[in-house]
């Protein structure tokens, strides 16, 4: 992906309110898939990295689906419910998964798909203060595992908690009907709480050193070099990617990895992503997303070739230097 260069700006109010308290999130362009049968958790666990089979009802995970030598195709969060697989895809990815997982379901595989982007909806909730919010409004949030999800109902509606990837010190995803979302976003924003802007979602990721897709998360890169390491298990059997990913690990030989930039000053706005890093006339790497932070300055993610990668090292990009620092950025 190629982006012009200007690098986003957070809302101040909704960036303390998400160290501080909490804020919402809409969610909705993620993709939802239900992923059923018998065989569905074999399935989605051959194709994948994580350890999926030994899922429990309640139980979540983040897992990749790779590419036979080992790219990332995306990074999914998998909720494992009573009936079913829940999977989340990342922004705009649902269909392009969900043709993904059809292609490669056997004749004799007891597993049905469901796209449920449309009739489950997706709120987050983000801050040190999210599960106390959804405690307030009868939605009990805190005792959920990582990745881990509960069915609960709210007012009139059914409706689905689970923990999630974590922005300014907390993370709860709620999944329900668009209506139901709908009344609970209202209620929400009548107890105070603030809704977040994507621009400020993307310097809160960014600090917490999260990617994206399309930037930091895409075919160019492994799951190793891309800091997904909660995302493989090393123990379990063979699935797509393994070989390359596996002997990437026992070797301790990463062609890059992701880091975080500080830069010494701003870049011109007519450059574009992602760029490339610069030490002694050669090629270190490249800047992959970058953003305007109240807290750091200048900041960005990169790949950084593993020669280069050092904290405190320094390289070059659009003409301005800029310090290697490890995620994410305290």
């Amino acid at each position: 992906m190629t982006d012009t260069l200007i690098a986003p700006h957070a809302d101040m109010a909704a960036y303390a309110v998400a160290y501080a308290g909490a804020v919402i999130y809409d969610g909705r362009a993620c993709g939802r898939i239900w992923m059923r049968g018998q065989d569905a958790a074999a399935l989605l666990h051959r194709l994948s990295t994580n350890q999926i089979e030994k899922l429990t009802p309640g139980q979540g995970a983040r897992t990749v689906l790779a590419t036979p030598i080992g790219r990332i195709i995306d990074l999914l969060t998998v909720h494992r419910a009573e009936d079913g697989l829940l999977l989340v895809t990342s922004p705009g990815n649902g269909p392009m998964i969900f043709r993904h997982l059809r292609k490669n379901i056997f004749f004799n595989d007891k597993v049905t798909l469901e796209d449920a982007s449309e009739r489950l909806g997706q709120l987050m909730v983000y801050g040190p203060q999210a599960t106390v919010v959804l405690a307030g409004l009868g939605l009990p949030a805190e005792s959920l595992t990582p990745y881990g999800m509960l069915s609960t109902q709210w007012r009139t509606w059914p409706i689905y908690l689970a923990n999630c990837t974590p922005l300014g010190g907390g993370g709860i995803a709620v999944y329900a009907s668009p209506e139901a979302l709908a009344e609970l976003s209202a209620a929400l924003a009548d107890a105070g709480i603030a809704t977040l802007d994507h621009n400020t979602f993307d310097v809160l990721r960014v600090e917490a050193g999260h990617g994206a897709f399309g930037r930091e998360i895409s075919l160019e890169y492994i799951p190793l070099e891309a800091n997904l390491g909660d995302a493989i298990s090393f123990t379990k059997g063979c699935y797509v990617g393994h070989e390359i990913i596996v002997r990437m690990q026992s070797r301790g030989r990463l062609a890059k990895q992701l880091r975080g930039l500080h830069l010494s000053n701003g870049l011109a706005d007519d450059l574009a992503l992602p760029m490339p890093l610069i030490v002694e006339d050669k090629d270190a790497g490249e800047l992959t997303s970058i953003v305007d932070s109240p807290r750091h300055g200048m900041i960005g993610l990169a790949y950084v070739r593993s020669a280069y990668a050092a904290p405190g090292g320094v390289v070059e990009v659009g003409g301005v230097s800029a310090e290697i620092v490890v995620l994410p950025f305290e």
